[in-house]
């Protein structure tokens, strides 16, 4: 004999029934069935007045919602996010707001939970949680030519002919000059190095270069972020500034030079890319020589630019000395140098350079040029960061810069 299975509904019936026998204790009856005399009294009634599906559980939603949002409201909101496929919730609200000025308007939150229901709302992706690491970062607000030169990778587009286009970028930060438009067949460091000794053969050296964390400018996985290239940088005196990852407003009239050149050049070339690079080339001429600049008092950056007073010498990395009180090492093709007789490791972009070791009281620090790397760590013979050495990442206040109006 199979054994009899009850749903929630029956056990509620069978006790309604159980409620109407002769003699019958209603509150033990109610304590049989496990629940309280309140809720008994409940169940009796509502079977009485519906008879059995009033024993069925009821939504819990209330009847009547005072914030609840109109129906017509959903539409428009709906309307116009069609209508503007790449707007987000707040632009979104902005516009019902003045579309329809006498409503209520929702907020921002009910707006993305409407396009959300709808399918209308593009997730977001998560960005991987990277370990960024201690880098060189020395923000200075560029005072005149040739203070800050700022570099980047315009971002890569396919000619009609399906060739790669790369262009790097290279300006000056105070003039806006453009220094170099340069598609290269690579990106890699020893193009990029090719490229610079070309400008700096040109134009001079700068006091310090602002790029991103990527590559070939920085790398997370050596000492303070360097590459090869920003450690040949380092040995020709230049300074690096790095921006904070993912904030590229930082490095904001480089990424506007950029925003002019896609919309002035991008899907206007048809050709192969030599091709490219000589439109590149006339266009960084008009740029420089012809379109005035608000920041420059409406001057060109032609007439605010002047090379820089800092020659080059192609052999400078090979120059680098340490005073007396400093023990002199050369770091291997591995990326090590012995001290003590224990092999420490600096970094694979210091390979062939020297670097310099000294006794400070009880510490021994690592320096490269003029440029303290860090401490030596006696007991395990590795560099551990040393805060008096390279500033680490951090809000970045730098004032506007002004400029001489003309009638000055």
């Amino acid at each position: 004999m199979p054994w009899k299975e009850f749903n929630t509904v029956d056990l509620r019936f069978q006790f309604v029934l159980d409620s109407f026998q002769n003699g019958v204790n209603f509150t033990q009856l109610c304590a049989q069935y496990g629940i309280s005399t309140k809720c008994g009294y409940k169940w009796k009634e509502r079977f009485l007045r519906e008879g059995k599906e009033g024993l069925l559980d009821r939504k819990k939603t209330p009847k009547n919602s005072p914030a609840k949002i109109a129906e017509e409201t959903i539409l428009e909101i709906i309307k116009i996010k069609n209508n503007r496929k790449f707007w987000g919730a707040k632009k979104i609200l902005e516009l019902y707001k003045k579309q329809f000025p006498d409503r209520k308007a929702p907020n921002r939150s009910t707006i993305e939970r409407i396009l959300k229901k709808a399918g209308l709302q593009d997730n977001k992706r998560k960005r991987r949680p990277t370990n960024s690491g201690q880098r060189i970062s020395m923000p200075e607000k560029a005072n005149n030519p040739n203070h800050v030169w700022t570099v980047d990778f315009k971002g890569w587009w396919y000619t009609p002919e399906r060739e790669k286009v790369n262009p790097l970028t290279v300006c000056d930060d105070f003039s806006k000059y453009i220094l170099s438009i340069k598609t290269l067949k690579k990106g890699d460091i020893p193009s990029v190095k090719a490229e610079f000794t070309r400008l700096f053969s040109i134009y001079g050296l700068p006091d310090v270069i602002r790029s991103d964390n990527g590559p070939p400018f920085a790398s997370m996985q050596s000492l303070w972020g360097l590459t090869k290239l920003s450690v040949w940088w380092l040995s020709l005196g230049i300074k690096l500034d790095r921006i904070q990852p993912g904030k590229p407003y930082q490095n904001g009239a480089h990424e506007r030079m950029h925003r002019d050149m896609a919309r002035e050049l991008q899907h206007e070339i048809v050709g192969n890319i030599t091709l490219f690079q000589k439109l590149f080339d006339k266009w960084r001429i008009d740029f420089n020589r012809n379109r005035p600049h608000e920041a420059l008092a409406m001057k060109t950056p032609e007439q605010v630019y002047v090379k820089s007073n800092k020659l080059f010498d192609p052999n400078a990395d090979l120059l680098i000395s340490y005073p007396y009180g400093f023990k002199q090492r050369q770091v291997n093709d591995r990326g090590y140098i012995n001290y003590n007789g224990n092999l420490i490791m600096v970094g694979n972009p210091f390979n062939g350079f020297n670097v310099g070791i000294k006794k400070e009281n009880d510490s021994v620090s690592i320096w490269f040029g003029s440029n303290k790397l860090g401490l030596i760590d006696q007991n395990l013979f590795l560099i551990i960061s040393d805060p008096n050495s390279y500033k680490v990442h951090k809000p970045r206040n730098l004032t506007k810069k002004c400029y001489p109006s003309p009638d000055a």
